[in-house]
């Protein structure tokens, strides 16, 4: 038979208790109870908090891609495009799936993968596999991420919109 439980530990020494300590102990309990309820709404209405910004700065990013009377470099809206990604929570990008990605949006450059190498020559962006029939595949480097934040930055400036802030 295996080791008894911390619950086991417990009712045992609580058994061991008065009927007055039991009632103590039943209050502080309910106590613990409902304030461990209140961390837990709290943590759960933080995590939405966060995703409603995070889907805010998706839009947002996707509202420059969007927008036909905004000129973007090839490097700005490929930076934009890996950003996105990277806002979605995606760790590494193939150059294949960023021209998918920008197509959508009208705004794919003439080589994605030439374009990328200059990324990654500013130390914007890393390769993580360069296979010889593959596309590349990179991830956004910490100062990619900041330089699109500059970007985002200067599009507001030029736009108007309001500022927003997510957790990175």
């Amino acid at each position: 038979m295996g080791q008894p439980s911390r619950l086991e530990h417990l009712a045992d020494d609580l058994w061991q208790l008065s009927l007055e300590e039991v009632r103590h102990f039943q209050a502080v309990a309910s106590k613990i109870v409902e304030a461990k309820e209140q961390i837990a709404a709290a943590e759960a209405s933080a995590g939405e908090l966060q995703d409603e910004a995070a889907a805010g700065a998706l839009r947002e990013l996707r509202g420059y891609l969007e927008d036909e009377d905004l000129a973007l470099s090839g490097p700005e809206a490929v930076l934009l495009a890996a950003f996105c990604k990277h806002q979605e929570g995606a760790e590494a990008l193939e150059t294949k799936g960023v021209n998918i990605f920008l197509d959508s949006y009208g705004r794919k450059p003439a080589n994605t993968t030439s374009v990328v190498e200059k990324l990654v020559k500013r130390r914007l962006m890393a390769l993580e596999d360069a296979g010889l029939h593959s596309h590349k595949s990179y991830q956004l480097t910490a100062e990619g991420r900041r330089e699109a934040w500059d970007l985002v930055g200067r599009l507001r400036r030029g736009r108007g919109k309001k500022r927003f802030s997510v957790v990175d």
